[in-house]
């Protein structure tokens, strides 16, 4: 009788060594869980991300869950979001932060609940991300700028209509905007007026930047809800092709508009790929294997001449027409 009782003690033993080891690798038999806080859910870009992750999810064989606030405003709304996944006992989270400092309080509870945490498109403060997959915004923005200064021959008036103040994206992306107009005395840029990423807010402040500045040159939208908005308040004013209007990201929308000429010229993400990566890296992260702090997912500049070239098109539709 004693024997068996050995027996079965060192049975129950095994299987819970077992047991508190099913989540050591990604390919465990039991699925790891990535949260993925988006910092918004209604533009095309966010939900190119999604497709990015999914992809990602079933080649690795882990659970993800994607979420965002229907505004990339919405600060208190993605904290909740992070605070529920910090208490699903996530095995990653990724944060997509729709403010630097706003988002710096609970991405520390991640990280001191032990949480690995990956940042992608819009950093947090304080540098706590164990990797940050993005585009290079201000190169991005910078190439923007020398196709403005460009397209305007180094003279004009011009104005930002930016996403969301306080975003790192948004700050990075004037930053590399100005920079490069920065070396053209002849060009003045007009103050940055908001738009929180909505269509509506950037078709009237396009609206106001026409009316009160019926010699401005150009105009620079520095994400597709601000860049929509943007073309359409161009295109009604009837200014379309005698405007230079550049965009930042693409949707259906934004093709249209730069195939009819109301946009001159998209700076395109690869927003698939910055969800397939975002993904990836947590997987690595989990199974302890060696990653880079920051990772370019690369942008594109996109005009009328070349829009349809099959490189061009990969990025415009990457998951078909």
């Amino acid at each position: 009788m004693n024997n068996i009782k050995v027996s079965l003690l060192i049975l129950i033993g095994v299987m819970s060594l077992a047991s508190c080891g099913k989540k050591e690798t990604a390919n465990a038999e039991s699925k790891i869980n990535i949260a993925i806080v988006s910092k918004g859910y209604q533009h095309e870009f966010w939900k190119t991300v999604e497709a990015g992750t999914k992809k990602a999810a079933e080649e690795f064989n882990v659970n993800t869950y994607f979420v965002g606030p229907e505004r990339e405003s919405e600060v208190a709304k993605q904290v909740e979001m992070v605070e529920n996944a910090i208490n699903k006992e996530s095995d990653v989270i990724a944060i997509a932060a729709t403010d630097a400092n706003g988002m710096k309080a609970v991405a520390d509870k991640v990280v001191k609940a032990g949480i690995p945490l990956v940042t992608f498109d819009s950093d947090v403060a304080g540098n706590v991300a164990n990797s940050f997959i993005a585009t290079d915004n201000v190169a991005a923005a910078y190439t923007a700028g020398e196709e403005m200064a460009r397209r305007l021959n180094g003279k004009g008036k011009v104005a930002i209509v930016a996403h969301v103040a306080g975003t790192s994206s948004t700050i990075q992306r004037e930053k590399g905007f100005r920079d490069a107009l920065a070396k053209y005395p002849g060009i003045t840029i007009l103050n940055t007026q908001y738009s929180d990423g909505d269509r509506a807010k950037a078709l009237a402040i396009t609206q106001d930047f026409l009316t009160a500045n019926p010699d401005l040159a150009g105009i620079f939208g520095s994400n597709e809800g601000s860049a929509v908005g943007m073309a359409r308040g161009v295109e009604e004013s009837g200014r379309a092709g005698e405007l230079v209007a550049i965009g930042f990201d693409a949707s259906l929308d934004m093709i249209n508009f730069l195939d009819k000429g109301v946009l001159s010229a998209m700076v395109v993400q690869d927003p698939f790929n910055m969800g397939y990566l975002t993904v990836k890296i947590a997987v690595q992260l989990l199974n302890n294997e060696p990653t880079e702090k920051v990772y370019d997912t690369g942008s594109k500049l996109i005009t009328k001449d070349n829009m349809t070239t099959p490189e061009m098109e990969a990025i415009l539709y990457p998951m078909g027409r």
